[in-house]
Parts: C-alpha cells; sequence; structure tokens
C-alpha cells in the first residue's frame, strides 16, 4: 500500500517535476506534491500546515535552493530538506548540506530518492522524540521535591528549576530569573558555593543558607551539563538538618571520608571508605591504607586552609582527594578530615568533551581552544604548520556501502594519520571527513615529510568493509603558522590549499 508523503517540490521544469513524481511512485510514496517556484509561494505553501519534506531545485529563473533553505531554517521548521538539481561542483554541495540540507540528488540519479526520504523522515522522528523527552524532563525537573535549579554557567542565572525551588526561594516566582544563586539563596559563605558551579560538578557537604530567616543545613549537589554548545549546572539542594549529625551523614556521603588524628591514626571512615580499602579499624596507621609509590610521603597533610587538591588511584579508579585541617577542642595539634572522590565519569566527560566520539581525534572544540596558543608559540619558537586534510571521496563510500562503511573509513583515516605523527602533533576533526593537522615548532619543509609519510602509508592500507575493498586518498594543504596571524585566517590559508588539492585533481597535498 502506497504511503501519503506531503511534499513541497521546489522545481520550474515540468518534466522535472513528472520525473520526481515517478521516482516517489515507484519507492511507494502517494505523494500530496504542492509545487512552488519563488519565495512567495513558499511562504503560502508553508502556512498551508505541516510537510513531510521539501525538494529543491538548486538553481530556479526567481529563486535558488540556498535562498529556500535559509527561509525555512529561519522559521525554525523541522522539515527534511533534499536537493535534487543537475550538475554542480561539490564544494557547493558540501556548502548547502553544511548550511542544513539534509541530502543532495542528481537530477539523473534519482533512484535513491525514496531512500533518502525514508531516511530523512526517520531522523525527523527521532529529532521528535529527543523535543518530547526533554519537555519530560522539564516535567520531572519541576515535580521534584527537593529545590533544584539549572544555572547557566556562561551569566550565572537560574534559569530553570523545580517547583519546590520557586516556592522556597522564589516565592513562588516563575522561572527564568536574572539572578544568581548566590542572590536567590542566602549562604553563610556564598563564595563556596560560587567555586563548586565554577567548578562545575561535585557536592558543598553541609552548607549553612538562610530560609525564612532560621538557619538550615543542606548539601549543595552540583553536576555539570553540556547542551547544545551551551554549558549548565544543575544544583540540588538536599537539607539535612534534621539527619542524625555524624553517623547517618557520614554515611550516607557517596565519597570516601575518613578522619585521620594529629598522630595519623584513624579515627573515623565512612561506609564508602571500607568500601574502597576493605576493613578499617579505629586507631589503625592511616598509612598503611593511603601511601603511594607516586605520591609524596603523607602527601593528605596540609598546615593552611586553603584548598588543595590530589589525585590517587584506588581500584583502578581516579580520586580527587581534597583535605581540611581542624583541631579537636582541648588539642594543639591538627587532624585531618579526607575526601576521596570518584571522578573517573568526570575524567571521560573531560575526554568526550575534547575528543571526537568516532574516530578519537580531538574535536573542532579543542583546535579553537589551543589553535591560538599555537600561533602565540610560533612567535618564540620561530616554526610550526598546519594542515587542512579531506578523505578523498568519502559520500560514494557512505551511498554505496552505508554510513557504517563511511564511519569505519573515518577510522581507518584517522588512525593511518595518527599512526605518522609526533607525540605533539595534534589530530582534530572539524567536519564530517575534514581533519586539521597542527605540527608544533616543526618547519614546514619537515611538515611536508610527515605529510608524505602519511600519504604513502594511507595508499598502502584500503578500507575493507563487508567484503568490500576501496583504496583511500586524501587531498590536503599545509602553510606554515605566521607568528600573529589569527585562527581564521590560519584556517582559511589552509582550507585555500586545500581546495587548491582538490583542484588539481586529489590524491595530493598542495603547500602554499
Amino acid at each position: 500500500m502506497a504511503r501519503p508523503l506531503r511534499l513541497i517540490l521546489i522545481e520550474d521544469s515540468d518534466r522535472d517535476a513528472a520525473h520526481i513524481a515517478l521516482e516517489l511512485r515507484r519507492g511507494g510514496w502517494a505523494a500530496s506534491m504542492t509545487r512552488v517556484e519563488t519565495a512567495e509561494e513558499l511562504v503560502a505553501a508553508l502556512g498551508e500546515g505541516s510537510w513531510d519534506v521539501i525538494i529543491s531545485d538548486y538553481h530556479l529563473p526567481r529563486f535558488s535552493a540556498p535562498e529556500a533553505l535559509t527561509m525555512v531554517r529561519e522559521r525554525k521548521l523541522d522539515i527534511p530538506f533534499i536537493v535534487v538539481s543537475g550538475a554542480i561542483g561539490e564544494d557547493v554541495a558540501v556548502g548547502m548540506m553544511r548550511d542544513g540540507a539534509d541530502d543532495y540528488l542528481l537530477k539523473d540519479r534519482l533512484a535513491r530518492l525514496g531512500a533518502a526520504i525514508d531516511r530523512e523522515l526517520e531522523h525527523a522522528t527521532q529529532r521528535r522524540e529527543k523535543r518530547r523527552a526533554e519537555s519530560l524532563f522539564q516535567a520531572v525537573l519541576r515535580a521534584s521535591p527537593h529545590p533544584g535549579a539549572i544555572v547557566d554557567r556562561t551569566s550565572g542565572h537560574v534559569i530553570d528549576g523545580s517547583l519546590s525551588f520557586a516556592r522556597s526561594f522564589l516565592g513562588g516566582a516563575s522561572f527564568p530569573t536574572t539572578q544568581a544563586l548566590t542572590d536567590v539563596i542566602e549562604f553563610s559563605q556564598p563564595a563556596r558555593v560560587e567555586q563548586l558551579l565554577a567548578r562545575g560538578s561535585g557536592t558543598a557537604w553541609y552548607t549553612v543558607y538562610y530560609a525564612g530567616g532560621v538557619g538550615r543545613v543542606a548539601n549543595i549537589r552540583c553536576y555539570t551539563v553540556e547542551h547544545e554548545g551551551t554549558s549548565y549546572a544543575f544544583v540540588v539542594i538536599e537539607d539535612v538538618t534534621e539527619q542524625h549529625y555524624l553517623k547517618a551523614a557520614f554515611d550516607a556521603i557517596p565519597d570516601a571520608v575518613l578522619i585521620i588524628g594529629a598522630d595519623q591514626r584513624l579515627l573515623y571512615a565512612n561506609r564508602r571508605s571500607e568500601e574502597l580499602f576493605g576493613t578499617l579499624y579505629f586507631g589503625m596507621d592511616a598509612e598503611i591504607v593511603l601511601s603511594r609509590d607516586t605520591l609524596a610521603p603523607r602527601w593528605w597533610l596540609r598546615t593552611t586552609s586553603r584548598y588543595v587538591a590530589e589525585r590517587i588511584v584506588i581500584e583502578n579508579q581516579p580520586h580527587e582527594a581534597t583535605s581540611v585541617v581542624f583541631r579537636f577542642a582541648g588539642e594543639t595539634s591538627s587532624s585531618t578530615i579526607l575526601t576521596l572522590r570518584n571522578i573517573s565519569e568526570e575524567v571521560e566527560l573531560e575526554r568526550l568533551a575534547t575528543h571526537d566520539a568516532l574516530t578519537g581525534a580531538y574535536n573542532l572544540r579543542y583546535l579553537s581552544e589551543v589553535l591560538p596558543q599555537h600561533i602565540e608559540s610560533a612567535r618564540d619558537d620561530g616554526g610550526g604548520a598546519m594542515a587542512m586534510i579531506d578523505l578523498d571521496y568519502f559520500k560514494p563510500i557512505n551511498d554505496e556501502l552505508g554510513h557504517a562503511a563511511g564511519d569505519a573509513a573515518l577510522i581507518t583515516f584517522a588512525n593511518t594519520i595518527r599512526g605518522e605523527l609526533r607525540a605533539c602533533d595534534v589530530l582534530a576533526r572539524v567536519g564530517g571527513d575534514e581533519f586539521a593537522i597542527l605540527f608544533p615548532r616543526l618547519p614546514i619543509d619537515k611538515a611536508q615529510a610527515e605529510l608524505q609519510r602519511i600519504f604513502d602509508r594511507l595508499a598502502a592500507t584500503p578500507l575493507r568493509y563487508d567484503g568490500s575493498t576501496r583504496l583511500l586518498s586524501a587531498s590536503c594543504g599545509i602553510v606554515s603558522i605566521a607568528a600573529g596571524e589569527s585562527s581564521e585566517a590560519l584556517k582559511e590559508r589552509a582550507d585555500r590549499a586545500l581546495y587548491e588539492a582538490k583542484r588539481q585533481g586529489r590524491a595530493r597535498f598542495v603547500v602554499a
């Protein structure tokens, strides 16, 4: 049975429109098609209701696919946009995809039109499900019995939160606010909470705050959430005023907490500590469980109240160790409260924040952070080079063998490059099949030698996937790093050299 499809077709040729309609029928679609040729007609069509897909020719007498795509995206319409046109340059097609088009097909190769529509409709469904999930998350956040708030870490403003938070601290006012968390809630030590928000994760244990003029105690928990390019802190205020002050509170702490006397004998350890170290007992020597060959003797000791953190590995898991000095009543020497927090997830999140999940190369965000430093160091080191390198004919691999094969090609490509680089070189994925390579303190002639080794190895490393073998090649542009130039100017020069390599026939690198 034919599947219904509501379609806007941006096309001025009757013949091409008929060809597309035929391909849709072959693909099992019963298309309800509205054909437009101008911007005004597109605006009118978009106002007629919901649409499943938009198919657009690239060139029309009074309109174009880029203009149409801009109109659709400016209206924030999540409608798959597929360009079907005659032969245009690959750079134009790539540009359309970067600007938000979902696919590009040649008019004389429409056999995969149905599959492209299937795929993009599935992607659109997944995006709608994601939006519904986000809406559900917000409803759950609102209903939370614990006061919780989401803080924009850039502005510091409380932008959302639970109804219990609004009742307790905003007088029932709605979100968002233009106030910082420490302005909304009166803390006895606001700097401690600000430090927690700046750090982005962790817990401020037993923080004193005031509600209705009465001092209370809470654990302020903070979690970093990266969403659509912005960093947020999710803050939960867990009131522990009525809990048992020592035993119940200490055992509820997810981190290991040890209290070590001035004579370095263990005075107290919570449940998590015993999970890490096994059986612990009062009066045992702390060095038995805490000493590490890689750390200084009695590394947990310090003489000031200033915040200090140490990294220690326990059971192959990284932990952040923080110590607080204090004195028991009547003592003249200081004892220590030592907290050990498992940061394996944070370490992994930090790695994910700077690396491409597919290839393991650094990502564009990391490259943007370190590139100014390399440009600045070139002033002192007197050297350095940067290359932009593309995997040739990546789209045919995706189209003919599937996206899994495309992923395998990118992984093979990145591993091949990485295998020939120095430890100090930086490989970053900056686009779909585009990578950047930084060669710190390396003259361009020696950087070329590294590139040649990469090209030689690439030629000897074909992609083998599901019984198919494809030879891999690359196009590359390389430039010297000029001290004082901007990051954008440097990337632009390398990009121009890359496109010159493509213009000359690919499978080569061009020095500019």
